[in-house]
């Protein structure tokens, strides 16, 4: 080999061993894995005063660092778009919204959602998706006479007509005779109708604005089931009127014993309508 090839095969061999020493080169790299998370806690306001804004407030955390978090109040209409409202947010990670005043009886639909930098959504409740919604009404000021004149009728005349199911049931068996049922059904009516569906509608007047709201449970559906059998015994009074006034014990037992009857149905009513 002449040395001017040998000159050219050493240069060769040098580039070549440049252009691999920097794929060869060591390299330090770093990752990474975190899982994303967002966090959204929520309380219910218990009520909101007619008239008065109802503040609405939240718990945010995210696993970013600094993350930017948007959260708002999302409320449902039933014939008309969604409405949001924007939540503050502070640095503690809490969030502040306020609903308007709404006038006394008005029932609002609504959600509580967040979202943060990394496109995560979280809302509740839990369900939203499927529909499901918090409920606030908003409720005006009422006695605390009235309602609690309302909820101890309530119980009352639950006892009253249970005790005059009992005693229709023992009048059934012989034991005794359809006056103890007929005192105590009688008591129970007069109890619920005075102080459940006559004070109480006032009561529920001065809260939603309707003496018979469809909501909450305890203004409507025990006050329904009660009037049911409030109803009921009346109509036992009204007809077993004759049996409970005459003293005649060699009267026909027929009558008196549809008399126990009905008690014992009306008793059984309650139960079940105080179960479910």
């Amino acid at each position: 080999m002449s040395p001017r090839h040998a000159w050219n095969s050493g240069w060769l061999v040098v580039a070549l061993a440049l252009a691999v020493l920097p794929a060869c080169s060591p390299r330090d790299a770093v990752e990474e894995h975190r899982k994303l998370s967002l966090r959204l806690e929520h309380r219910p306001p218990v009520r909101a005063v007619a008239g008065e804004d109802a503040e609405i407030h939240a718990l945010i955390q995210s696993s970013l660092e600094g993350p930017r978090i948007e959260a708002w109040i999302r409320i449902l209409h039933d014939e008309a778009e969604d409405e949001r409202i924007a939540m503050t947010l502070g640095a503690d990670g809490e969030a502040h919204g306020t609903i308007p005043a709404q006038p006394r009886g008005t029932d609002l639909r609504y959600v509580v959602e967040a979202r943060d930098a990394a496109g995560l959504v979280v809302s509740l409740p839990k369900g939203s998706d499927e529909g499901r919604t918090y409920h606030l009404r908003f409720q005006g000021r009422s006695s605390r006479v009235l309602g609690g004149i309302s909820w101890i009728s309530a119980v009352l005349g639950t006892l009253l007509f249970l005790g005059a199911g009992a005693a229709g049931a023992q009048n059934l068996r012989g034991r005794m005779s359809a006056g103890p049922a007929g005192l105590l059904g009688g008591a129970g009516a007069a109890v619920t109708l005075v102080g459940l569906l006559l004070l109480g509608a006032v009561h529920a007047y001065q809260l939603t604005g309707h003496p018979w709201p469809g909501s909450p449970v305890l203004l409507a559906i025990s006050r329904g089931d009660l009037a049911i059998v409030t109803a009921l015994w009346i109509v036992n009074l009204v007809l077993g009127r004759s049996i409970l006034l005459d003293e005649d014990v060699g009267s026909p037992p027929q009558g008196e014993r549809r008399f126990a009857a009905i008690a014992l149905a009306g008793g059984v009513l309650t139960l079940v309508m105080a179960l479910l």
